[in-house]
C-alpha cells in the first residue's frame, strides 16, 4: 500500500524520518528519478518500501505515469494536497508527519470508515460532522455519488457511467467495481432509501444531531464489507 507523508518541509535524513512516520522497518531511500526508473525498469516485484525524499508529490504526476497505489512507496506531500488523493484513499495509508492529531474531517474521511468493515465509527469524526450542517451536507452529496457511480456499473460500462457522471475514469472506479462485488443490491437500494429519508427529514424538520448519527451508523451497517 502507498504511504502519504504529511509534512511542510522534505524530509532527507533517516532519524528525522523515524521520528516523523514512526516506521523503523528497513526503508529505503530513492530519488524521485530512481522512482521513475524503478516503476518503468524494474522486471522484479521489490516488497521493500521506498521513501522518495528529494521531492513533493501530487496526485496527478502520480496518475500520469500509471502509479500502482497498491504498491510500497512513501511519498512526501503538503497537506494542503490531500484531498486530491481521494479518490484513491482506499488505497492509500496518510502519515501524519507535521500534525499528530487530524483537525479537519472531509466527506471521503467518513465514507472510508462507513465501507471498511475492519474499522469501527470514530465518535470523533462523527461527532464532526453531526455538529456541522454544512458538513453533513457535504457527506451526503459525496456518499451519493459514490453510491450512483456503483449503482449505474450494474447496467452500464464504465465509459458510459463516466460519460454520465461527467467525471475521468481513474482509482473510483476499480473502488466502485469492487464495491459492487461486495454490496448486497437490497442494501444499495435500501441506502439510497435512507438518504433520501435523510434529506426529506432534514428539508421538513431541519438539521438534527441525533437523526445525522443514526443515519451514519445504519448506512454502515448496509455497506460495510
Amino acid at each position: 500500500m502507498t504511504k502519504l507523508l504529511i509534512t511542510e518541509k522534505l524530509i532527507t535524513n533517516k532519524q528525522e524520518f523515524i521520528n516523523l512516520s514512526n516506521i523503523t522497518d528497513l526503508v529505503e531511500f530513492i530519488s524521485f528519478e530512481e522512482f521513475i526508473s524503478d516503476t518503468t525498469l524494474s522486471l522484479f516485484s521489490n516488497t521493500q518500501l521506498k521513501f522518495i525524499f528529494d521531492k513533493f508529490v501530487n496526485y496527478s504526476e502520480l496518475l500520469k505515469r500509471n502509479h500502482d497505489f497498491s504498491s510500497n512507496y512513501i511519498f512526501q506531500i503538503k497537506k494542503n494536497s490531500l484531498t486530491n488523493f481521494s479518490d484513491v484513499s482506499s488505497h492509500i495509508e496518510v502519515i501524519q508527519g507535521s500534525k499528530p492529531v487530524k483537525d479537519k474531517y472531509l466527506p471521503w474521511d467518513l465514507s472510508n470508515l462507513i465501507f471498511n468493515q475492519k474499522n469501527s465509527l470514530n465518535q470523533k469524526i462523527v461527532a464532526e460532522f453531526c455538529l456541522n450542517e454544512n458538513l453533513f451536507r457535504q457527506f451526503l452529496a459525496y456518499l451519493n455519488k459514490e453510491l450512483m457511480r456503483v449503482n449505474l456499473l450494474q447496467a452500464y460500462d464504465q465509459k458510459k457511467v463516466s460519460i454520465l457522471l461527467n467525471e475521468n475514469i481513474d482509482f473510483k472506479y476499480e473502488l466502485a467495481l469492487r464495491r459492487l462485488e461486495n454490496i448486497n443490491k437490497k442494501n444499495l437500494d435500501k441506502s439510497f432509501e435512507q438518504i433520501n429519508k435523510i434529506e426529506k427529514l432534514i428539508s421538513k424538520s431541519g438539521f438534527n444531531q441525533e437523526n445525522g448519527k443514526r443515519f451514519i451508523v445504519g448506512m454502515k451497517k448496509l455497506l460495510e464489507f
